[in-house]
Order: structure tokens, then C-alpha cells, then sequence
């Protein structure tokens, strides 16, 4: 040993370099692992996102086929209602033409 005692050793460089380098490599798969599982979990929320969306988008769809028919049974009612008005206007008008009383529409 007839180094310089001031200095380190040469191997106690090394194996210092060498811990260093253990430890970053470590984090690195450790870092990746956490990387990955997070990926995994982010591709679980969108497709779990993305199907509820469809299912939102497949029940507003039937929501709307089923409003837009009920606007045409409302429409045809009305206007088989507004038929049935004029043909009970037309025969009051002919019953009271041969002189029957009818008694005016209770509102």
C-alpha cells in the first residue's frame, strides 16, 4: 500500500460508481413498472369512459325515436280531435236546423 493516503483506494471509487449505478438502474425499472401501470389503468378508465358514452349516445338515441313518435300519435291525435269538433259542429248546426234545443258545451 504504498498509495497516497490522502486519496481513496482505486476499488473504493469503483464500488462507490458502482452503487450509483445500481441505484439508477433500480429506479428506472421501478419508474417504468409505475409508468406501465399507470398506462394500464388510463387505458381501463377510457375504455370503461368510452362505453359508457355509447351507452349514453344508444339511450339518447332511443330517447329520441321514442319523443319523435310521440309527437306524431300527439299530432294525429289532435287532428283526428279537431275532425271529430268540426263533425259535431256540422251536426248540431243540421239538428238545429230541424229545430232541436241543444244545450250549450260545458267549459
Amino acid at each position: 500500500m504504498d498509495g497516497d493516503p490522502s486519496t481513496a483506494p482505486w476499488w473504493a471509487a469503483g464500488g462507490a460508481f458502482a452503487l450509483w449505478l445500481v441505484r439508477e438502474i433500480w429506479g428506472v425499472i421501478n419508474s417504468r413498472k409505475k409508468e406501465r401501470t399507470e398506462t394500464d389503468a388510463n387505458v381501463a378508465l377510457v375504455s370503461g369512459l368510452t362505453a359508457r358514452i355509447e351507452a349514453l349516445e344508444a339511450a339518447q338515441q332511443r330517447m329520441g325515436t321514442q319523443l319523435a313518435e310521440e309527437i306524431k300519435l300527439r299530432m294525429a291525435a289532435q287532428e283526428e280531435a279537431h275532425r271529430l269538433r268540426l263533425r259535431v259542429m256540422t251536426l248540431e248546426s243540421a239538428m238545429r236546423s230541424v229545430g232541436a234545443v241543444i244545450p250549450p258545451e260545458p267549459t
